[in-house]
């Protein structure tokens, strides 16, 4: 195997890898999934063909007019969106490291293609905040410290190898390999524990640098963000279920209780995100107006002993306002500067943020119990509850009522408790697998019909949006004033990691019917969910095909991306230092306590009244104990004093001193001066096997220049017994070698045989 050719493959993959995590995410980023497979293929063509014949690389003056065109592509691309500055100097890059792949490679070219290389890696960790960059910048890296060894190698072989006369010229297939054998086991395990080790110890160090109060992750661009489906002013009936087959995660949450230990979610936690009220002809509209209160003093709300669950939240980079938690809320807060903290809006109970930009961390405080009002939420008004909550299509309700009136028939009663009985009955009936079934399918039957009535009617199968609007419109159509929901239903949790992982497959749509005010005034809301929960956790169950059997392990190098690079800030800094800062405070505390211990027993062994009390038992034991401490500390400043000065004067048997290895240095002498040297990565053996080729090459018409050529590999086995095997070599030996040396050095003065 050509150490060469691996470490020129090597260079082309790692640059490979560094484009593809400049394109980790394409959801902005126009042909950008392009670029990674014509990097790979552009590096093969030039592996096979500039690599192994350096005369078939690009004339200069056409690489040269190609660099400068690639400025013009710099500048249409900038044209089309000139909010992706950055994005666009990362597709230039590209460009320039093609071109540079097609020219002769000399060491400058090779640092060259390494910076541009690493250049795309960094500016991909800025535009890319994605799990999956994390999986590529991780990659790279590891290629990155493998393909820097190679590097050396192949620098040091050009530059001391004799075979190669001109130092400057192109690495190259073409020339003898210097590593023959070179990649073996044992080799390639010392690059493995040093690749681990390497990386290791960059990571302790980043966990060891001081982090920064509620440092938060910010994406570069103002239209980088993805967007989120089924969370606009405006929602399309059935727009949700373009979501629900995509296993792209939506934010990554851990829980703690209200002592800021770890705790477990809720078996099926419903993250709340907006409302929709307006409905028209299968489109859902959100209020367009918000009433922003700030939350209620936390100290407040803990001081009725309630339980409450503590939700962090990293929310992925999106477009919407919207943020999720479980209700009813307690608090909600971020790191975030004044003004860019999460909002509570008084008019439906949901919070949101005022720059939809990037992604977003922040945390949740919620009620244990989800049937608690929303402290801080409204009542609507009579008008509200009359124009919005209560608001059904004329076509819709003429169709609707005929369904729920028997339905709800037997729970007469204006109480709340009437009403929710009312509520729960048409939930009841969504429910009845025999009616109803569960399907992503978005087909209609009549389309001359509204789809909810459609749904209710003929097609009687559909996703959670066409069930929750369903059921909103049933309620108003009894006159029960309700909303629906948008937000997520449950996550993918992990045991080993215990977060919990929501993606857009978790996409789910509810309901929230209005009770009325309870004794102080508060809102009262009752969730219901009529979607069939068992077929809907089946279907979510396969979304993500193969992937979804490995989700485990994923979610582990998500966790550490996440938590532990991107949003690594001081809280979590000494979350993690919590354990170590707790032993080093237990260890001084019992070194503390030994050490008082300690200097009373001393002061109590020491303190002698009076020189009477000295003469004593107790005396004799303390002159005994002084007078040992005394020599031995004496014996070890001699012992070290004896070290020092042999180290300073050096191993008197030097063996490299002897005359059993002076023979080596003048074979060494001798043959430099015939320009044949030993490389530095070179082992006198396979000098020794190098220089008897040369020498056979030299005259090959008698007996005597044979055991000439026989001569260095003689020589290097003499010098292995003296060197390391500390054999001292007898004086017919030297004598022998001595002979042999005199007559090299003859025919070596001798013109070369033509």
């Amino acid at each position: 195997m050509n150490s060469y050719l691996v470490y020129r493959a090597s260079f082309y993959l790692m640059m490979t890898v560094a484009t593809t995590a400049l394109c980790a995410d394409t959801s902005d980023d126009r042909g950008g999934w392009l670029l990674p497979p014509v990097v790979a293929a552009a590096g093969l063509a030039a592996f096979l063909t500039v690599d192994r014949k350096p005369e078939w690389s690009l004339p200069p003056s056409l690489a040269t007019l190609l660099a400068v065109g690639s400025l013009g592509l710099l500048y249409f691309e900038y044209s089309l969106d000139d909010t992706q500055l950055i994005r666009c100097l990362g597709h230039w890059l590209v460009s320039l490291q093609l071109i540079k792949y097609f020219l002769p490679k000399r060491v400058e070219d090779d640092w060259v293609l390494f910076l541009v290389g690493l250049m795309q890696v960094l500016i991909g960790a800025v535009i890319n905040m994605g799990d999956r960059v994390g999986v590529w910048l991780f990659l790279w890296a590891l290629l990155a410290i493998w393909v820097l060894g190679q590097f050396f190698l192949q620098r040091e072989s050009r530059r001391f190898l004799a075979a190669a006369p001109d130092a400057g010229a192109p690495l190259g297939a073409s020339a003898r390999d210097p590593y023959r054998g070179l990649f073996d086991a044992p080799y390639f395990w010392s690059t493995l524990q040093i690749l681990a080790l390497t990386l290791g110890l960059g990571y302790f160090v980043f966990l060891l640098l001081p982090r920064q109060q509620g440092v938060t992750r910010a994406r570069f661009g103002p239209t980088t963000a993805k967007h989120l489906t089924g969370f606009d002013e405006e929602v399309m009936l059935g727009q949700l279920g373009e979501i629900l087959e995509n296993d792209t995660p939506v934010m990554t949450v851990e829980f703690a209780d209200a002592d800021k230990a770890p705790a477990r979610p809720p078996a099926e936690p419903l993250w709340r995100g907006v409302t929709l009220n307006s409905y028209e002809r299968g489109r859902w509209r959100r209020q367009n107006y918000r009433s922003q209160r700030t939350f209620p003093s936390y100290r407040e709300r803990t001081a009725a002993r309630r339980p409450t669950l503590r939700q962090i939240i990293k929310l992925e980079a999106n477009d919407s306002p919207t943020l999720f938690g479980l209700r009813p809320y307690v608090l909600a807060e971020s790191g975030h500067r004044l003004g860019l903290g999460p909002q509570f809006n008084a008019v439906d109970g949901t919070i949101y943020r005022n720059d939809p930009r990037g992604a977003y961390d922040y945390e949740v405080v919620s009620e244990l119990d989800p049937s608690l009002p929303q402290v801080g939420e409204d009542p609507p008004s009579e008008s509200r509850v009359r124009e919005v909550l209560l608001d059904i299509p004329d076509d819709v309700r003429a169709a609707l009522e005929p369904i729920a009136r028997p339905i709800v028939a037997g729970h007469e009663g204006d109480g709340p408790d009437a009403v929710a009985a009312r509520a729960r009955a048409l939930e009841a009936y969504l429910h009845d697998p025999s009616r109803f079934s569960y399907t992503l399918a978005m087909d209609r039957v009549d389309y001359s019909l509204d789809p909810i009535v459609d749904f209710l009617v003929n097609r009687r199968e559909g996703h959670c949006e066409y069930f929750g609007s369903a059921l909103t419109m049933l309620l108003r159509s009894v006159g029960i004033p309700s909303r629906m929901v948008n937000g997520f239903k449950g996550g993918d949790w992990n045991d080993f990691t215990q977060i919990m992982t929501v993606r857009q497959k978790h996409a789910h749509s509810w309901v929230e019917a209005y009770l009325g005010r309870d004794a102080d005034g508060r809102p009262r809301w009752i969730t219901l969910d009529p979607t069939p929960g068992q077929e809907r956790d089946e279907s979510v169950a396969q979304v993500g095909g193969l992937a979804s059997r490995f989700r485990g392990v994923t979610d582990v190098v998500r966790y550490v991306w996440v938590f532990y690079v991107l949003g690594y800030d001081a809280n979590r800094q000494a979350k993690l230092y919590s354990p170590v800062i707790w032993v080093f405070q237990q260890v001084r505390e019992g070194f503390g306590m030994l050490g008082g211990a300690t200097r009373s027993a001393f002061s109590t062994m020491f303190d002698f009244k009076s020189f009477r009390s000295f003469i004593s038992l107790r005396g004799f034991v303390v002159s005994f104990f002084v007078l040992t401490l005394v020599a031995a500390l004496f014996r070890a400043l001699v012992w070290l004093a004896r070290r020092m000065f042999a180290w300073w004067r050096g191993p008197a048997d030097d063996i490299l001193g002897s005359s059993g290895v002076h023979f080596y240095r003048r074979l060494v002498q001798l043959l430099a001066a015939h320009d044949l040297r030993r490389a530095p990565a070179e082992t006198q053996s396979e000098f020794a096997t190098r220089a008897f080729r040369l020498l056979r090459g030299r005259d090959e018409s008698g007996d005597g220049d044979a055991a000439m050529a026989e001569l260095p590999e003689k020589l290097v086995e003499a010098f292995y017994q003296v060197r390391f095997g500390r054999r001292e070599l007898s004086p017919e030996t030297l004598a022998d070698l001595e002979r042999g040396l005199d007559l090299l050095e003859a025919r070596l003065g001798e013109p070369a045989a033509s």
